[in-house]
């Protein structure tokens, strides 16, 4: 009796591994899975953390210790620090308009950017470049309704590359946690500030009271603007109950005011 049991256990387990293998889910459309995105990017309503950056930009190195304040959905304060935790300067960001106060030299540049992919002066970054860094993740509203040239999977990675605005954009997607790990932007012809590529890649995602962060972030361009920008996570906090007034800094009445476009270099320089 047992041998006849092990018998029809045995073809019962090769019957099993002779089934072909689940048909695999049909891919979900692009404006659904993009739609997921932004939904899954606005969860982060405030964030406070520190951060190395490390940059390369026309074969000049610099680095720099960042304090950061976000509230969203576009308000940002980035104080620079130097070495031996002096403050080198205090970024302020609310939409396009931009403030960068030097303490040291009780100066403050301010200014209005005319879009998003404009240079900030000091920093070598972009108000977009700023906004994926501490936010760790693309802007939503930005792609639903775009063209969509390719669509294709990589295991649990959904790879999508979009037309329009000049060129192309390619997203790489994971499924798993609904988090962009990639994104690049080509542009083949001059389009105001932007030319050549962007790649923003970001790694090592946690759960951080229910929005995934990565822990690094790294931004690298080519073409006339080509360089580097490394920024690394300490610490960080999501959802704390930011106020307005974390955002903002008291200038002294004797701050002097001169225009953003006058500002220097910010991060300190590696030799």
């Amino acid at each position: 009796m047992s041998g006849r049991i092990c018998t029809f256990a045995c073809l019962g387990l090769l019957l099993l591994s002779c089934r072909p293998p689940p048909p695999a889910p049909p891919p979900q459309p692009v404006e659904s899975l993009l739609q997921e995105i932004d939904t899954s990017s606005r969860r982060l309503q405030d964030f406070r953390g520190s951060a190395r950056v490390e940059t390369s930009y026309a074969d000049r190195r610099s680095r720099a210790s960042l304090r950061i304040r976000y509230l969203s959905p576009a308000r940002f304060r980035i104080d620079v620090h130097g070495a031996l935790f002096q403050i080198l300067a205090v970024v302020l960001i609310h939409d396009l308009r931009v403030q960068l106060y030097m303490p040291g030299e009780n100066t403050v540049f301010e200014g209005t950017l005319k879009s998003r992919d404009a240079s900030i002066p000091g920093l070598d970054l972009t108000l977009d470049d700023v906004r994926t860094a501490v936010t760790g993740t693309i802007a939503p509203g930005r792609y639903p309704g775009l063209p969509v040239a390719d669509y294709r999977h990589d295991g649990d990675t959904a790879i999508v590359t979009l037309a329009g605005d000049g060129g192309r954009r390619t997203l790489w997607i994971d499924r798993g946690n609904m988090t962009v790990t990639r994104e690049m932007s080509e542009s083949s012809v001059n389009q105001g500030p932007i030319t050549g590529s962007i790649t923003r890649t970001f790694e090592r995602f946690r759960n951080r009271n229910g929005v995934w962060r990565p822990d690094r972030v790294l931004i690298t361009r080519d073409g006339p603007r080509a360089g580097t920008f490394e920024l690394a996570y300490r610490t960080q906090s999501v959802n704390r109950g930011l106020r307005p007034s974390d955002i903002t800094v008291r200038l002294p009445e004797t701050v002097v005011r001169r225009p953003l476009e006058e500002a220097g270099t910010v991060f300190e320089t590696v030799d």
